[in-house]
């Protein structure tokens, strides 16, 4: 009995501190509304962040397919690229010439690959039409500098394609792959401007840099 009384008191005294203000259950209800609000607040950020960097966030969108061929050409060429035997300290000027011909093979190999695609969109295709234009401007220049290789040798310097500003082609280029899910096929992670050093390939083409 006096257990009853006692948990009937103590059930009154929860009541009495609830409406004192002491506990009040709309504290705790606009807490757990605060609390929902940060969790939806929280997934929203995260879909943001994974529809930017998946998305075709561009006015000039290619189609599923296309933009997988271009994915699967630049791994290709990634990975044929690092079977390429690396360069020596004591490696001679026809080697440089050698190796840079060899990996211009790799990528010629790219963009004839992904020339065969036909994009959807009016705008997109002719995106990717420029972008590979790009790419074989810049496999000429290579080619230049490794015919310069033999005939004046270390006078050779590379001269790499501009766009009307000035600036490097291959900013563009690398612009077109981040808007397009084509991080591989970013020029530095192909090391496609590098014709006088050691390539250094990321272990993860793939991720942003």
């Amino acid at each position: 009995m006096d257990r009853a009384v006692n948990e009937h008191d103590t059930e009154a005294i929860h009541a009495a501190f609830d409406r004192d203000g002491s506990r009040p259950e709309r504290s705790r209800s606009t807490n757990r509304y605060a609390l929902y609000a940060v969790i939806a607040i929280t997934l929203a950020g995260m879909a943001t962040v994974v529809y930017g960097t998946f998305a075709n966030v561009t006015d000039e969108p290619i189609d599923a397919p296309t933009q997988r061929i271009a994915a699967q050409a630049c791994a290709s060429a990634y990975n044929d690229l690092k079977r390429l035997s690396p360069l020596t300290p004591n490696a001679t000027l026809n080697d440089r010439a050698i190796l840079t011909e060899h990996e211009n093979a790799i990528f010629t190999t790219l963009a004839n690959r992904v020339a065969t695609t036909h994009p959807t969109d009016h705008d997109g295709s002719i995106a990717l039409t420029a972008w590979i234009g790009d790419w074989r401007s810049l496999i000429q220049r290579r080619a230049n500098y490794a015919k310069d290789l033999r005939a004046i040798g270390n006078k050779a310097e590379p001269d790499f394609p501009k766009d009307t500003s000035g600036a490097p082609v291959t900013n563009r280029m690398n612009q077109f792959s981040r808007t397009h899910n084509l991080i591989g096929c970013a020029t530095h992670n192909l090391q496609a401007e590098i014709v006088d050093g050691l390539r250094a390939y990321p272990n993860d083409p793939t991720q942003v840099p």
